[in-house]
C-alpha cells in the first residue's frame, strides 16, 4: 500500500532519511515512562482500594494497560528502539499483558499493511461480519471482544487452523507454540494467586483491562472503519485529531495515514512526517476526532440498522 501512495505523494530521500532514524533513547523514554505510569497507578490503586478514590485510578489503569497495544504495534514494526532485540522483548511483555501473542499479531498486522482494506487479504478484517447497532456496541464495550480473544488463544494452542488461512505453515507453527507458552504463563500466575490467596492480578490487571477496553477501540475503529476498498492510503486510512495526552497514550498512532504511508518511520517522528506529507500532497488526509467518530457511527447505524461494508473493522461511517 505504501507504493500506491508514493506514486502521487512520494517524499524525497533527503526528507525521509532523517525521519526514519531510530533511537534507543527515545524508545526508553516512551516505554519507560509508560510502564512507570502503570506502576504509579497500581500503587495508587493499592493505597485507595476500598474507597471512591480508587475509581479514577482504576479507569486510568485500564486505559494505560489497553493502550499498550499501540506500543505493541510500534514494537512489531521495530520502530520503538534502534536495538532490534529490545523491540522483541518489550513486544512480548506487552502482548502477554494483553492476552495475545506477539508473533500472531505481527503476522496479521503485516498482512494488514500489505493489503489494507482488501476484504479477502487484509488479515485484520477477513471473515468479519457487517456491524449492526448491537454488534458495534458489544464490540466497543469489549463484551464480544474478550470471549473471542480468549477463545482464539485456546484454539491456536489446540492447533486449530481454520480461522487463520493467511498464516503459512511455518508461521502457524510459531503461533501455535506461542499460544501454548502464553497459556502456561497464565496458568503459573493463576497458580501463584491461588497459593497466596491473592486477587491482586484481577484487581490491578485483569479487571481494569476488561472494563476499559472501549478506550483503545476508540482509536482502532476510527483508523479504517468505513473507508473504501481502494489501493490508495489517502483514501483507505484516516488520521485522528488528538491532543498531546491522547498522542502519548496511543504512541502517536492518531497520525495513522502518515504511519501507513511510511511505516518504517518511528512513532516519535510521525508528527513531522504528517506535516511533510500534507505539504507534498497539498491537502490534509481524512481526519476526524475520536469521540466525533463514535457519535457519527452510532447515528448512522441507528439510521441504517446495518453496515454498508463487509468486515468487522470497515463499517460504514
Amino acid at each position: 500500500m505504501e507504493a500506491a501512495f508514493a506514486k502521487q505523494h512520494k517524499l524525497s530521500s533527503k526528507v525521509l532519511k532523517p525521519l526514519s532514524q531510530k533511537s534507543d533513547a527515545r524508545g526508553w523514554l516512551q516505554a519507560g515512562s509508560y510502564l512507570g505510569a502503570i506502576l504509579l497507578t497500581t500503587a495508587a490503586l493499592i493505597f485507595t482500594w476500598g474507597t471512591w478514590w480508587a475509581v479514577p485510578f482504576f479507569m486510568i489503569q485500564g486505559i494505560l494497560i489497553n493502550c499498550l497495544y499501540a506500543g505493541v504495534h510500534e514494537l512489531s514494526h521495530n520502530t520503538v528502539f534502534k536495538t532490534r532485540k529490545l523491540n522483541e522483548v518489550f513486544g512480548r511483555l506487552f502482548t502477554f499483558i494483553l492476552f495475545m501473542g506477539r508473533d500472531q499479531d505481527k503476522f496479521e498486522h503485516f498482512q494488514h499493511h500489505r493489503y489494507t482494506q482488501d476484504v479477502e487479504k487484509d488479515a485484520e478484517i477477513v471473515g468479519g461480519e457487517p456491524f449492526t447497532l448491537l454488534t458495534f456496541f458489544l464490540y466497543m464495550s469489549g463484551i464480544s471482544y474478550w470471549p473471542s480473544r480468549i477463545a482464539e488463544v485456546f484454539r491456536l494452542a489446540a492447533g486449530k487452523t481454520d480461522r487463520w488461512p493467511h498464516l503459512t505453515p511455518p508461521q502457524f507453527k510459531t503461533v501455535h507454540k506461542e499460544a501454548r507458552l502464553l497459556l502456561l504463563g497464565y496458568a503459573i500466575i493463576i497458580g501463584i494467586s491461588m497459593l497466596l490467596g491473592s486477587w491482586a492480578a484481577v484487581k490491578f490487571w485483569i479487571a481494569p483491562m476488561v472494563v476499559m477496553k472501549w478506550f483503545q477501540f476508540m482509536q482502532n475503529t476510527v483508523e479504517h472503519t468505513g473507508m473504501p476498498h481502494v489501493d490508495d492510503i489517502y483514501e483507505n486510512t484516516r488520521t485522528v485529531k488528538a491532543g498531546p495526552i491522547m498522542q502519548y497514550l496511543f504512541w502517536n498512532m492518531p497520525y495513522h495515514t502518515a504511519h501507513h504511508t511510511y511505516p518504517m518511520v518511528p512513532f516519535f517522528n510521525l508528527s513531522e512526517l504528517h506535516s511533510e506529507l500534507v505539504k507534498t500532497a497539498g491537502v490534509e488526509p481524512q481526519t476526524v476526532g475520536h469521540f466525533g467518530f463514535q457519535y457519527h457511527m452510532f447515528r448512522k447505524l441507528i439510521k441504517e440498522r446495518t453496515s454498508k461494508y463487509t468486515g468487522q473493522d470497515i463499517t460504514s461511517y
